[in-house]
């Protein structure tokens, strides 16, 4: 009796560890550049992934100074970037925005995800674009 108690108690203890180290599990980082925004709704996902690998920088963060759109979902940031020109990252973000709605139509769980611009540069990391 004693050890069938111990050995559910271990078992609950080995299941409690294992959700709450997936519950600090990192965030994906990917960097794509800024013309796959386009892409992304007009290709299938392995024509895609083809044509576009992506950097995963979750270990090593960006790199490159400027603006991106970036698009969030749980544990995954897609950055699409870096681009000087604040006015064609902006017409880029209203078609990633689209993208968006039309995946959302098909797939409610990604309502939770969120397409922003922000600003990387080495002097203030990542701030979001200001509110005008």
């Amino acid at each position: 009796m004693y050890r069938r108690l111990l050995a559910i108690l271990a078992l609950a203890l080995i299941g409690f560890a294992g959700t709450s180290f997936a519950q600090f599990k990192p965030t994906k980082v990917i960097v794509y550049p800024l013309e796959a925004v386009i892409d992304s709704g007009t290709m299938t996902h392995g024509q895609f992934r083809k044509r576009y690998p992506g950097i995963n920088v979750t270990d090593f963060g960006l790199t490159d100074e400027g603006w991106y759109i970036r698009y969030t979902h749980e544990r995954l940031v897609y950055m699409y970037g870096p681009s000087e020109d604040l006015e064609y990252t902006r017409e880029l973000k209203a078609v990633l925005e689209e993208i968006r709605l039309t995946a959302v139509l098909k797939n409610p769980k990604l309502s939770s995800s969120k397409v922003e611009i922000v600003r990387f540069d080495f002097s203030s990391a990542i701030s979001d674009l200001p509110k005008s």
